[in-house]
Parts: C-alpha cells; sequence; structure tokens
C-alpha cells in the first residue's frame, strides 16, 4: 500500500506543479487582450505619425495616426481603458533629440482632463512617442489574492487526498 500512496503522491505533486505553472503564465500574460491591429487613418495627403501604447488598453500595440492626434484619441484608438486602468498617472516617453538623448518622460493626469475639461492637460503627440497606462494598485492585488487562492485550493485537495488515502 505504501509504494501506491507514494505514487499516487508523486503524481499529485507534478499534476500540481503543472498547474501552477499554466496559472502563473495565465497571471503574467493575459491572452484577453490581444495586440491591435496597426491603424491607417487620414487621407492620401495626411501625415502619419507612429506611436507606441503600452498597458491597461484594450488593444495594445503601435498606431500610425494623423499628425494631430492627442493622448484621448490613440487611448480611444486603441479601444479604451481597460478595467482597473489608472488614468491618474499616464506616462508619455518622449524621444528628444538632444546631445545628452535623453528621453523626456511627461505624467498625464486624465482623470483631471475627465472633471474638468481642459485641453491643455491632454497633449498632442509626436513620432515616436510611447504612453504606457498601468494599472491600478486595485487591480494588482486582485490579481495577487487570486492568484494566491488558487495555490491554497490546490494545497487543500493535495491535503484531502494526503488524509484519506492514509485512513
Amino acid at each position: 500500500m505504501k509504494p501506491m500512496l507514494r505514487r499516487i503522491n508523486f503524481f499529485l505533486l507534478i499534476v500540481i506543479i503543472l498547474v501552477l505553472v499554466n496559472s502563473i503564465a495565465s497571471y503574467s500574460q493575459d491572452q484577453k487582450y490581444q495586440r491591435g491591429a496597426q491603424y491607417f487613418l487620414g487621407t492620401d495627403d495626411q501625415l502619419l505619425i507612429k506611436v507606441n501604447i503600452w498597458g491597461f488598453v484594450a488593444k495594445p500595440g503601435q498606431y500610425l495616426v494623423p499628425s494631430d492626434t492627442d493622448l484621448i484619441s490613440l487611448i480611444s484608438f486603441a479601444g479604451g481603458p481597460r478595467e482597473g486602468a489608472k488614468l491618474s498617472n499616464i506616462k508619455l516617453l518622449r524621444a528628444k533629440e538632444t546631445e545628452d538623448k535623453k528621453n523626456k518622460i511627461i505624467d498625464i493626469d486624465v482623470n483631471k482632463y475627465i472633471k474638468n475639461g481642459e485641453e491643455k492637460l491632454i497633449p498632442r503627440l509626436q513620432p515616436g512617442d510611447t504612453i504606457i497606462v498601468s494599472g491600478s494598485t486595485w487591480y494588482h492585488i486582485n490579481s495577487f489574492l487570486s492568484f494566491i487562492t488558487k495555490i491554497a485550493t490546490l494545497a487543500q485537495i493535495y491535503w484531502w487526498i494526503v488524509y484519506y488515502s492514509s485512513k
């Protein structure tokens, strides 16, 4: 009976490890939101610029947009913000053409724009800009707790199997 119990425990350990690896992979890469297609907007005589948007938008990726596009329009092209997006602290990384070759980082509070409608709060995009929309703290806490719950459930199932197989 003991060798059979060891085989069952070894098998369960392998299953738990595979489930954990799968959970970690799905936690780190959200399959629900795929990369967005590149948009070619405007007429033949309209100048398009290449910009990037990453993070908590429905379709992150690289977009070709009209040269007069602002941040709100780009977020809209990307399908809008996802649930859990932190709109109060969006980062714009702008390539700076200076001798020190350092990028400029601009913090943008879209919530403030939504509240009072001041257009000066929303910058116009320039070629090569990268927009980063991060997740809120609550979203990350919720995701972490969901992951811990999965681990605890697997541990409890394993404990039940060991406990009832030893009786």
